[in-house]
């Protein structure tokens, strides 16, 4: 099941569906062979990729060869899944807590060299 999953999204998704199209660069370059004996393998590649596009008799094959158009396929699947509980809250949320607090003199603020150096006034 995964590797069915895989090659769905590989080949729906992605560009590796022009590997499907091999049969074709196959046939043509056969095609090419068969017109032109002193055709190669790097002629026929440089031709139908390096050089610039040329439209010519067999232009429509040329353009069904791997790579050389691109499908452009913005499918996109969300899955959302519904909460199995619906809240409404209409609180309003504070952002700052205020706290009130009065300072008071502790001895545990100061260290105890301190002490023996500055004091609190006394009454």
């Amino acid at each position: 099941m995964t590797y069915f999953l895989l090659c769905l999204y590989l080949l729906s998704f992605t560009e590796a569906k022009q590997v499907l199209k091999l049969p074709n660069l196959i046939e043509h370059y056969i095609s090419h062979e068969l017109r032109d004996k002193n055709t190669t393998l790097y002629s026929f590649i440089k031709m139908h990729y390096l050089d610039a596009p040329v439209k010519d008799s067999d232009y429509n094959q040329d353009m069904s060869l791997p790579f050389k158009t691109h499908d452009i396929s913005p499918i996109a699947i969300n899955l959302v899944v519904p909460p199995k509980k619906i809240e409404f809250n209409f609180e309003p949320k504070k952002l700052f807590v205020e706290k009130k607090q009065n300072f008071a003199y502790s001895e545990t603020l100061y260290p105890s060299v301190f002490q023996k150096i500055w004091q609190p006034p006394k009454i």
